[in-house]
């Protein structure tokens, strides 16, 4: 048989081949200009040679990895467990209530009364709204988060009044929405800023007790995020204290236990 018997006989066969293999030389083309394959082929025959000859993990590595690794769980737990805010039972709607917002506005003026009196006896003054604003709030995350600004400031009040400033010249307690933006992760914070007049003893006072207030045992944790101070002009030895604290609400991890 010749090739021409043999063209006849197969001719449709032969061109299937022929475009089949035309086809895959054109695919190869294409892929080797827009996809080094063989270049990454190398790279990860490379990659595997090294890692084949490097030293093999041994058990022992691997657990006191692991052991770090549970160590600074618990070490994350324990921090977490302690910036924590918990603001005091006074301040936390009670179970039950049948009127939260009667219940803030309640606290809100006996807070007030009480701090405002105690700084006139020591005749310092303190803005009389304590930084709150005029209308109660109505939904449920606002006075859960109003009761803990309060909480925030009788702290820091009293921790003035004791240091004996000279007056709070102004209470400034973040918006929600400011909160709500640079919130993020497992944990977001309410912060409120204080301007506070007084003596260089009284502000040193002041600034170690709201740090050091939570380790003794009388208040709740506040993260200092900003504590300035300048001179004022015109009262010789005073010292105007810049002072910006916050309220962590840190999620429980699933290593933490919670009360």
């Amino acid at each position: 048989m010749d090739l021409a018997d043999l063209w006849q006989q197969h001719k449709k066969f032969i061109l299937i081949v022929a475009g089949a293999f035309l086809l895959l030389l054109i695919g190869r083309g294409v892929l080797s200009s827009q996809y080094d394959y063989e270049a990454r082929a190398a790279t990860a025959y490379k990659t595997s040679t090294t890692m084949a000859k490097q030293p093999k993990v041994t058990d022992d590595v691997v657990r006191a990895l692991q052991d770090d690794v549970a160590s600074l769980k618990a070490r994350c737990a324990e921090l977490a467990k302690t910036m924590r805010h918990r603001p005091d039972e006074a301040f936390v709607v009670p179970p039950g209530e049948p009127n939260p917002r009667a219940f803030f506005f309640r606290r809100h003026r006996e807070t007030q009364k009480a701090l405002t009196e105690a700084a006139e006896r020591q005749d310092i003054r303190v803005p009389e709204q304590l930084g709150l604003k005029d209308m109660a709030p109505t939904e449920p995350d606002e006075i859960r988060r109003q009761l803990v600004a309060l909480d925030v400031v009788q702290q820091v009040v009293v921790e003035a009044i004791g240091a004996g400033v000279r007056r709070i010249a102004s209470i400034q307690i973040e918006d929600a929405a400011k909160g709500r933006g640079r919130a993020g992760g497992f944990m977001s914070d309410l912060g409120v800023r204080f301007d506070i007049v007084g003596g260089e003893k009284a502000i040193r006072a002041l600034v170690t007790g709201v740090v050091d207030g939570a380790a003794r045992g009388q208040g709740a944790y506040l993260a200092v995020d900003q504590a300035r101070i300048k001179p004022v002009k015109g009262e010789i030895g005073m010292l105007q204290l810049d002072l910006s604290v916050s309220a962590l609400e840190i999620e429980a991890g699933s290593d933490e236990e919670t009360p």
